[in-house]
Parts: structure tokens; sequence; C-alpha cells
């Protein structure tokens, strides 16, 4: 009950900021249909035709119906909203899925390397903090500078090539990655020290085998929820790589909507991402609690 009452709150607080966003900013989706060769008269009729001016209040009550149906008619453009969304969505959930799991085989790596080869780990350290504290816009134009303007090794934007998501998806995960093994350290630091770590030392195991093995064996529920949580950051903040990378996903869709001043498709992306966003996080409360549990069964 208290998810459902949240989700609720959610849609209306969308809702009011959407609008919110639209009305109060300079110009209007009229003056972007009519250009600048529309008079007076023509601008006035489309803002009618458009419900721009409505007052707040009306437009509020009519943007809710439509989040609760979920049904956001068209664009200024009379397109479907949804499919367009579901377009966008598709090219984020690929540079959010790759990014994902670049992020996990680096985190993964280089947590466990620096574990494994101590000489290594402070220099890691240094390589992961220095990678969360660069602006993801600097790690994207770098990548774009190096490996497409460069070297031409992949295609500097777009969904044309079968590589296009390479750059983004490395520019969208780095810092998730750069976390990741930071989590991964913290993990096997604390784990070191339990029995079944000492038992295996005591037996003659490689370290790499225990740590690779036993010890990620024991943190793959954390790091599942840890991991989703990352993935709804893609989904929702992909925008700026999206952007640089001239890539349609739903962020760049939202960011242009924006800039139209289209409430029906900003409502509809902002719904979209929200209801994913909601979704990961009860999977994510869910493994948290499966795991709490686990953890109180070895203890006893």
């Amino acid at each position: 009950m208290v998810r459902l009452f949240s989700l609720v709150f959610l849609f209306v607080f969308l809702t009011f900021i959407g609008l919110a966003m639209q009305k109060s900013r300079a110009g209007s989706a009229a003056l972007v249909l009519s250009g600048q060769r529309a008079d007076g008269a023509e601008i006035e009729k489309l803002r009618q035709d458009l419900g721009e001016n409505d007052s707040f209040g009306r437009t509020f009550l009519y943007s809710l119906k439509k989040v609760a149906t979920f049904n956001f008619g068209n664009t200024i453009r009379d397109q479907p909203v949804m499919p367009m969304v579901w377009q966008g969505f598709r090219h984020t959930f690929v540079l959010a899925f790759w990014a994902a799991i670049f992020a996990l085989f680096y985190g993964l790596f280089m947590g466990i390397s620096g574990r494994i080869y101590l000489k290594l780990k402070a220099r890691a350290m240094k390589l992961n903090y220095f990678l969360l504290s660069v602006p993801i816009f600097i790690v994207s134009l770098l990548l774009l500078w190096v490996f497409s303007l460069t070297f031409s090794v992949f295609p500097p934007g777009g969904t044309a090539g079968h590589f296009w998501f390479v750059l983004p998806a490395l520019a969208l995960g780095i810092k998730s990655g750069a976390r990741l093994a930071l989590f991964t350290d913290e993990f096997i630091d604390r784990e070191a020290k339990k029995p079944y770590v000492l038992t295996a030392r005591a037996s003659g195991i490689p370290s790499w085998k225990i740590y690779s093995f036993f010890v990620v064996k024991n943190m793959l529920l954390p790091l599942l929820s840890f991991w989703l949580l990352e993935f709804g950051s893609y989904l929702a903040g992909a925008a700026i790589v999206e952007t640089i990378f001239s890539v349609p996903g739903i962020g760049s869709l939202l960011l242009r909507a924006l800039m139209q001043y289209d409430l029906n498709l900003i409502l509809g992306a902002l719904v979209f991402i929200a209801v994913l966003i909601f979704t990961i996080t009860i999977i994510q409360e869910i493994l948290d609690k499966i795991y709490a549990k686990y953890t109180s069964e070895q203890a006893i």
C-alpha cells in the first residue's frame, strides 16, 4: 500500500514538474511550430489549438488524466507519443546494458586484482578515485577524440554502425565500474577475515581462486543489488552521453521535448522512466531483504 501511494505521489509530482517547466519558460510550442514567418493571428490560433491558453490548474488536471490512463496522445507534430518513447528506450536500454556489462567486468577485475597483487592496489584505488572525479562529459569527449576522431576505431555517433554503442557505453559505465571496484575491494576486505576464507588459505588454495570463486559467490546478491541501482541510473541519466554521441535515446528525446515545449512527450518520457526506476527499486529492495536473511542465517 505504501509503495502504491508513493507511486501515485510520484506521478502527481512528475506531472506538476513537467507542466511547471513548460509554463515557466519564455516561448511556447506554438512558436516552435509556426516558425519565423507566422503572424500574431496564426500563433494565437495554434496556442488555442494546443491548449496553451488554458489555466495551470485546468492543464494540470487534464495532464493527470493522461498520466493515470497512460494515454499521452500525440506530440505537437501529431506523432504518437508512446511509440516514440519506446523507440528511444530501446536505444537507451542497449547503452545501459553494455555499460552495465563493462562496469561489472571492470569493477570485479580491478577489485579482485587489487587484493591478489597488493602492489597494484594503491594505483588501482587512485585510478578509481580519479575516474569518479572526472565529469562524464569529459570522459565522453576524450573517448570520442581518441577512438573516433583520431584513430577512427568506432563511429563518432548515431546508431548506424554495428558497434555504435561501444563508446557511449564506455562513457556511461566507467564511473559505475570505478564504484563497483571500490565496493568489491571493501567486500573482499570484510570477507577476508571470515572462517571460510581463512580455512581455504590454510588448505593452500591460491588467493586468486579464493577471491574469484568463493568470495564472489557470496557477493552475488549484494553485487546484483548494486548493479540494478546502477542500471537504473543509466536509464535515467544517459541524456548527456546520448547528446554527445547523437544517440536518439530516451534521455535525448526528453531534452528535445523540453526544448520544443512538447508537454505530452515530456510527460510520456518522465512517467516511462519513473515506472522503470520504481520497478528496479522494488527488485533491489527484495534482493536486499534476501541477502539480509541469508547473512543472518549464516551468522547463526
